[in-house]
């Protein structure tokens, strides 16, 4: 029951503040409040789009029951494996070993414990991962993940969600702060804001490569989470660090998914021709499209390809925002989309001969999932900041360090605030790291703060 101060507002005592109701900040209520840990969760943006909603929704839980159950061998380690092959030595060590055995347990968490409509997703492949071990409800998508967790939240009387802004300070016995109708305290805040990406001056200074891209994250995410750590003496990491996403449809209200090229589809410019090899990631690929004329490209692919998506919501938002052509031949397919019709043609022969095994890949692509033969489809697309990866740097529990790796004490972080899974750029997002930070450092805040309140 709230107290109340002489001649003041009421006041709420807690075990935990959260700053952030993005799936860092959701997850850890839940997971907290599992352990019978009075949360008040806070978020003046509550009503709206974070970049959980925006996301595609997708997480890697390398070692799940349900991915056994699929049939589908794999581990933390596995995939462990898998992310150092990918970013090398941008592989932020403090916290990647905790958050890939930390997934698992998330999962059977969301299934055993929260019965949310949360599965495995045998058939979504992406660069990088050499299982199929993404998972998100069904149809995949951001914004149904994020309707399930808002719903959990609001089943359990001990999150109490306030969706005012708190100013918080930190005292010597933990936390208060005040929305103008209420105190709250704590012994322990959970940093779980978002990252940078809504913050162009802070973009220019650490990612000056993005300078001036579209950013199609969520408009809050102006990094002043991060700037309270720090404001207690947080360290920062990685801060170059960032996911792109080389799928986006000009203007940024939809993308067409990852999917695509691992399917067998390619990306060509207004000349007809390839410039990349599609299959190094949505984040690398940001640049390169970026760096064709008009900053745009063209995404090739055919009817055979589309049926496989029809469980992809991100291209299936697309398709209905028109923003996918149709046409039953190359020179129909060229006219409509506005590109060189010899070149589209000359390509397609092209890559139609190295899937058959006839030619090899000037550009290095290893791997086309099938010729592509008409109906075709295409689609416009541009690079774009989807959020960054660098923040406030913890251990493998989410503790917040400062300048001399000392524990910042009773300060946690996780999602976009905190240092991601890798930095340097765009090369070293692996599909999902995102997601996968911010559930499995959640998750181990509140198992750790469970032994520590």
């Amino acid at each position: 029951m709230p107290l109340r101060k002489a001649g003041g507002p009421a006041l709420a005592e807690f075990d935990l503040i959260i700053l952030g109701a993005g799936a860092a900040g959701m997850l850890g209520a839940l997971a907290a409040h599992q352990r019978g840990l009075r949360v008040c969760l806070v978020d003046p943006h509550w009503d709206v789009a974070n970049n959980l909603a925006i996301s595609g929704g997708l997480f890697p839980a390398a070692g799940s029951v349900l991915q056994a159950q699929a049939g589908v061998h794999d581990s933390p380690q596995i995939w462990l494996d898998d992310l150092r092959a990918f970013a090398g030595d941008s592989v932020n060590e403090s916290i990647a070993h905790s958050v890939a055995h930390a997934l698992p347990e998330v999962m059977d968490f969301f299934t055993s414990r929260l019965n949310a409509p949360i599965d495995f997703l045998p058939d979504v492949v992406s660069p990088g991962h050499s299982r199929c071990r993404f998972h998100s409800t069904k149809p995949a998508g951001g914004r149904s993940l994020h309707e399930s967790l808002r719903q959990l939240i609001a089943a359990r009387s001990n999150i109490q969600v306030c969706p005012r802004p708190i100013g918080l300070e930190r005292l010597t016995t933990g936390f208060a702060g005040s929305d103008g109708q209420s105190q709250v305290q704590a012994p322990h805040v959970m940093l779980a804001g978002g990252g940078f990406g809504a913050n162009p001056d802070w973009v220019a200074q650490h990612i000056p490569a993005m300078r001036g891209a579209l950013y199609n994250g969520a408009a809050h995410s102006d990094g002043s989470t991060m700037a309270l750590g720090v404001s207690w003496g947080a360290q920062l990491w990685g801060m170059d660090g960032f996911q792109g996403q080389g799928h986006t449809n000009p203007g940024g209200r939809t993308r067409l998914g990852m999917a695509i090229p691992t399917m067998g589809g390619i990306l060509v410019n207004r000349s007809g021709l390839r410039f990349v090899r599609e299959d190094i990631g949505p984040s690398a690929l940001a640049p390169w499209v970026m760096a064709q004329a008009g900053g745009q490209a063209l995404e090739v692919f055919d009817a055979h390809i589309a049926a496989g998506l029809a469980q992809h919501s991100a291209y299936q938002e697309a398709w209905r925002a028109s923003q996918v052509v149709t046409a039953e031949d190359v020179p129909t397919l060229a006219a409509k989309a506005g590109v060189d019709a010899q070149g589209l043609q000359d390509t397609l022969a092209q890559v139609n001969a190295i899937a058959q095994g006839l030619a090899t890949d000037a550009l290095g692509r290893q791997h086309f999932a099938r010729v592509l033969s008409g109906p075709f489809l295409a689609s416009w697309v541009t690079g774009a900041l989807s959020h960054t990866q660098g923040g406030l740097l913890t251990d493998g529990d989410g503790r917040v360090r400062d300048a001399k790796g000392r524990w910042i004490h009773g300060v946690w972080a996780a999602g976009g605030c905190a240092a991601g899974l890798s930095g340097r750029g765009a090369h070293g997002y692996l599909p999902g790291n995102g997601l996968a930070q911010s559930f499995g450092l959640a998750w181990r805040m509140a198992q750790a703060l469970a032994t520590t309140a």
